[in-house]
């Protein structure tokens, strides 16, 4: 599976304060349901968001939780 990296600091922090605001609205248990991945997985991400795969960010924008400006920000660099 192809995965989306993230390898800048800015980058990162963008990719993770949108997954925090995501488990504010669900629970753990089925936002890892919804994704297809264990917790311990979803722990991973959270602390090495450049693991994250494009499954995983096609999953957000299908369900609406992410929008397409939202994925472009964690992948674009901003200057």
């Amino acid at each position: 599976m192809p995965k989306v990296v993230l390898s800048t600091q800015g980058l990162d922090e963008s990719y993770r304060n949108i997954l925090k605001h995501l488990l504010v609205d669900t629970p753990s248990p089925q936002f890892c349901k919804l994704l297809g991945i264990s917790k311990s997985c979803l722990t991973t991400r959270r602390k090495r968001p450049e693991l994250t795969t494009l499954r995983e960010l096609r999953i957000l924008r299908r369900t609406g939780r992410v929008t397409d400006e939202q994925i472009l920000s964690i992948i674009r660099e901003e200057k």
